[in-house]
């Protein structure tokens, strides 16, 4: 059995994988280079990797959001800020007692794999001092929205180029006031800045999309829209028939359902954005995850944000698109994404290809039985839970509690975890919880 674990990274995903490593009764260390924990959500994170902005809210609901053992609270909005957030998972922390076991100002500079299994991990903090420790097993939880993938354009430009992650809001890092900006991308990101620019005083703002997804609203009758779509927590019980039906089924059943469910409650709204210039969405729409937002309808139809075709060259002021309009323009904003990146591997460790990981039940690297990624997966609810219902299979996994198949049946069942359609949170808790079973009839 395991029993000593690095994990990389101390946002959502690593502190709840170290609070239930170590409630399993393994000894898990977290490290993270920054003097804070929290990643994505503290705000000019010192680690310089965050990409919140001011305005930055969750895009899913608090029941949707919270951890199976740690609700956020009652008074808070239905969608938490960056604050609130933050504040929730030092509390989250504190609550299961295991801020000594987060070694911050520590950066993870290597991950060697050791002859017979485990891994040996350099280390460097804050003062420069370096050292090596051996662990039994790694999980991979430093996160996929910290290095920025920006577009490359032919041409030179005469304005400003920049990424989201570097955006704070309407006059930071760029005053975009009485500016003419273009945002690149219609994810949730993309519409949010767009909407916030428009509304901060810049002289105009275009929106540039390559292609279409289904933009839907956060609220629906005055109740957050989520509220209508059943199995939405990978800790909630899953409804029958669906429990009693093979993952795949399951899996083709519920993309057919809410195919059909999303279509008929969101697509006169997609008909009417794509009236107001935005590209046609898939046909099924939950082949892209979708963007989720409130404002951008409005800001269409009042012409505060236009549309526009993906650019194809800079030319001095102007952006030029693929339709040949051209456009003046003083920022362009790129709300176009991260790459998914795992620098302390040694070469041939991780292969990320084409942006992706293949991954035995979301999680495991088929090849190996020490190594693990929590927090990377493409939900329709929240990330948060999901990462703890990986890190309770990983957990299972290194106590022996659950055996594994063989490595080649690992291979044979492993998925991308990003080009995929995307999960339903209940249906993927209820396909780990099934195959743990699974794992404990194999041990006996």
């Amino acid at each position: 059995m395991a029993r000593r674990v690095c994990i990389v990274g101390a946002g959502p995903s690593g502190l709840t994988t170290v609070k239930t490593l170590r409630q399993a009764g393994l000894e898990a260390s977290c490290f993270e280079m920054s003097p804070v924990v929290g990643g994505h959500w503290v705000i000019d994170n010192p680690n310089g990797r965050a990409a919140a902005y001011r305005s930055l809210r969750t895009n899913t609901t608090k029941p949707m959001s919270r951890f199976s053992d740690f609700e956020m609270p009652a008074d808070w909005p239905a969608y938490p800020s960056h604050e609130q957030v933050r504040a929730w998972l030092e509390s989250y922390v504190d609550a299961f007692g295991f801020r000594e076991a987060i070694h911050t100002r520590t950066t993870v500079t290597r991950a060697a794999p050791r002859a017979g299994g485990g891994w040996d991990v350099s280390l460097t903090t804050a003062d420069g001092q370096t050292r090596s420790e051996a662990f039994d097993a790694l999980v991979a939880a430093s996160g996929s929205y910290w290095d920025a993938r920006l577009p490359k354009w032919e041409g030179d430009f005469d304005g400003v180029v920049l990424h989201a992650q570097d955006y704070r809001d309407p006059t930071t890092p760029f005053d975009a006031r009485g500016k003419h900006v273009i945002v690149v991308g219609i994810g949730n990101t993309g519409c949010e800045l767009a909407c916030e620019l428009a509304a901060g005083g810049a002289a105009s703002v275009h929106i540039s999309a390559r292609g279409g997804t289904w933009i839907l609203p956060k609220t629906r009758n005055g109740a957050p829209a989520s509220d209508s779509a059943p199995m939405t927590h990978p800790a909630d019980p899953v409804i029958r028939p669906f429990d009693l039906l093979p993952a795949w089924a399951r899996q083709a059943a519920f993309q057919q359902i809410a195919k059909r469910r999303m279509r008929a409650m969101f697509g006169a709204r997609m008909a009417r954005l794509q009236a107001l210039g935005m590209p046609a969405p898939p046909a099924h729409p939950l082949s892209k995850r979708p963007t989720t937002s409130d404002e951008i309808v409005g800001a269409l139809e009042s012409g505060a944000v236009k549309v526009k075709p993906a650019i194809e060259r800079l030319d001095g002021g102007e952006a030029v698109f693929a339709d040949g309009s051209r456009l003046a323009a003083d920022l362009v904003l790129c709300a176009t994404g991260y790459r998914l990146t795992y620098p302390y591997f040694e070469p041939g460790v991780v292969e990320t290809g084409e942006g992706d990981l293949r991954l035995f039940m979301g999680t495991v690297a088929p090849e190996r039985e020490d190594l693990f990624f929590v927090g990377v997966s493409r939900p329709t609810g929240a990330f948060w839970p999901i990462a703890e219902v990986q890190a309770q299979f990983v957990a299972k996994m290194l106590t022996g509690d659950y055996r594994p198949p063989s490595r080649k049946v690992r291979a044979r069942r492993a998925q991308p975890i990003l080009g995929c359609n995307a999960w339903n949170p209940a249906l993927y808790g209820l396909e780990l919880r099934e195959e743990l079973r699974r794992g404990r009839r194999r041990g006996s």
